[in-house]
């Protein structure tokens, strides 16, 4: 016979067991259940009172003896009905807290913290959690750093960097002090990229994506500083869109 459902509706292996046993046997002491259920001494009672709770199983006393016997399967039902009412009842407590929950995740999501990378790994790090933040055709703001980005180093760095950007389909707009516009024209133009070119005093190395602010230190020592704050985002975020009105291209 086919058990899996009577699983699936709440009945472990031994319960399962032992009121098949008592279909068949149909009123019986411990003993001969133990038998026919093939299971432990210690197992039965406890399993006896799970069945009698659930309206699976009743009994009667003859000389100080208990006799077991099965109630009619038509209980399962009764069984499944009281899940189903569980299930209800648990699908409304869940819709309650929801709201609840959805605070929690705002909450994280303006969560405020600093996070410091050093040395080349640790900006090749930085630089992935854009990636790994953002998803597809999401897109990030960029004021670029500035004559650094002619270094050989710096070139292989992004070469390697925008090819992962590009594989994600990750869009970025820069804007970058016109003095460097040659470096930038021939070296770090890559697709999915806009540029905008101004004559402003800017801060430079500043990476703006979702509620991070990155900012880029390229000395002896790379260092990249992520801010994460939805407030301080939204600041650069808005002063990135007044400068890139005013840019050239």
């Amino acid at each position: 016979m086919e058990t899996e459902i009577l699983e699936q509706i709440g009945l472990s292996k031994n319960e399962i067991k032992v009121y098949f046993a008592l279909l068949e046997l149909e009123q019986a002491s411990a003993t001969p259940i133990i038998k026919r259920a093939n299971i432990p001494n210690s197992k039965l009672y406890p399993i006896i009172e799970k069945l009698i709770k659930r309206g699976l199983v009743s009994y009667v006393i003859k000389n100080n003896v208990k006799y077991f016997q099965a109630s009619d399967p038509n209980n399962l039902i009764n069984l499944l009905n009281e899940k189903e009412k569980q299930i209800i009842e648990q699908k409304q407590k869940i819709k309650e807290i929801i709201p609840q929950i959805e605070i929690r995740r705002k909450l994280a999501r303006e969560k405020q913290e600093a996070t410091i990378y050093e040395g080349l790994e640790g900006i090749r790090a930085a630089f992935d959690n854009i990636l790994n933040t953002l998803s597809k055709g999401e897109e990030y703001l960029v004021f670029t750093l500035g004559e650094e980005l002619g270094t050989e180093k710096l070139k292989t760095f992004f070469q390697n960097y925008h090819k992962k950007r590009i594989e994600k389909e990750i869009k970025v707009r820069l804007i970058a002090d016109k003095k460097i516009k040659e470096i930038i024209t021939k070296y770090h133009v890559y697709k999915g990229m806009r540029v905008r070119y101004t004559g402003k005093t800017l801060p430079n190395g500043i990476f703006i994506y979702d509620n991070n602010v990155m900012t880029v230190v390229w000395g002896d020592i790379p260092t990249a500083f992520v801010i994460t704050s939805k407030n301080n985002s939204k600041k650069y975020k808005d002063f990135f869109e007044e400068t890139w009105k005013h840019a050239k291209a």
